[in-house]
């Protein structure tokens, strides 16, 4: 197996396939890509068992061949060789050897009949959206995934078509993330891990004109993002009930400008940690919004205007799991929906619209 390639065109290619390989695994094949010339077309292949990533690029003077190389080794090797074409030689003796004039660095292989089949993507009955809109989707609800397995279900965001509506929704347990965008699809819903959503949001690409098909089969779905496959497994369980405890009227809320509470926020955590733990105290009240938060670290007390329609209210929060949620808003200003006392869930939305829709619960305060 032989071929010449760009040194910028191969390394792009391997490191991306490379955040599908495995870091550490009983099979060492899974430790690499799977790279297989016919001709000039050469195909490399990132695979977990859980999550693979593959692309195909051409090379020149290519020999027919394949191999498994270790993904970190040659990820390294490629990034440190000098600029311009690398030739690669991979010879029967399962060594590697690539080469840019004087530099020359060998490396060895595995046989391809090693590396473990690799699930094959289907794109027949699926669905295409824009790259921009599914990656805005994923920030805005993935960082309210469970990250513990007790609920299998809950560590992955629920993509749920329903009336021509993709609502992708992810839940923990105390709070409910949700956003929609219109998607001329038939009803069906399926559960991606949010391992998965990571890796395929750095794929994604903030251009409005680049579209992302995807397509389910079973349980296993596929997206082909421009040149590159990702395949991964989709979760078997059942989601909550969600759309219930987004139901509200928004008689009671309050208009706050994200920046202003994100800031106030960012320096009450400068107080709060695993050891010191303790909620942020919000005390709304006509035209302001205090909040205070002290632990054995220090203590905070802090103001900003808001616009509050309700009567008093003093109300306690986890406060990264707010930040989370107004960092997640992607808007200037927000209403914060009271739906009812201080111990009653509070929803966040767009001043217009339901776009998205954030819930969350609130702590006692002592």
């Amino acid at each position: 197996m032989k071929f010449s390639c760009a040194k910028d065109v191969i390394l792009e290619a391997v490191t991306t396939t490379s955040k599908a390989a495995s870091s550490k695994s009983t099979i060492a094949a899974l430790e690499g890509v799977l790279m297989e010339l016919d001709g000039n077309a050469l195909s490399i292949t990132g695979y977990n068992l859980e999550i693979g990533i593959r692309t195909e690029i051409t090379v020149e003077n290519g020999e027919s061949g394949s191999t498994v190389i270790n993904a970190k080794m040659l990820s390294d090797i490629i990034r440190k060789m000098p600029s311009g074409v690398l030739n690669f030689d991979i010879g029967e003796n399962n060594m590697a050897t690539i080469v840019n004039g004087a530099s020359e660095l060998s490396v060895m292989c595995m046989r391809a009949d090693e590396y473990p089949p690799v699930p094959q993507a289907s794109v027949e009955n699926g669905f295409t959206i824009p790259q921009k809109t599914l990656k805005s989707m994923i920030i805005q609800t993935k960082y309210a995934c469970a990250v513990t397995d007790t609920k299998p279900a809950l560590t992955g965001c629920l993509f749920d078509i329903s009336e021509n509506v993709l609502n992708v929704v992810a839940v923990d347990g105390i709070r409910i993330a949700l956003r929609r965008e219109p998607l001329a699809y038939e009803d069906t819903k399926f559960i991606v891990p949010a391992r998965t959503l990571d890796e395929l949001v750095h794929l994604l690409s903030d251009e409005n004109d680049k579209n992302i098909t995807i397509s389910i089969e079973k349980n296993q779905i596929s997206f082909e993002i421009g040149s590159y496959t990702m395949i991964s497994r989709l979760i078997n369980g059942e989601f909550m009930e969600y759309k219930k405890h987004l139901e509200c009227t928004d008689t009671v809320y309050a208009e706050i400008k994200c920046r202003e509470i994100m800031e106030v926020l960012d320096r009450s955590m400068l107080f709060i940690n695993e050891k010191n733990k303790s909620p942020v105290r919000c005390e709304f009240n006509g035209d302001s919004l205090t909040v205070n938060c002290s632990t054995a670290l220090g203590k905070v007390n802090d103001k900003i205007a808001v616009k509050y329609n309700g009567e008093p209210i003093t109300i306690g929060f986890n406060a990264k799991f707010l930040l989370d949620a107004f960092k997640a808003s992607d808007t200037d200003t927000v209403k914060l929906i009271f739906t009812g006392s201080a111990v009653s869930p509070v929803i966040i939305t767009p001043m217009e619209g339901r776009e998205f829709t954030f819930l969350l619960l609130p702590m006692r305060l002592k």
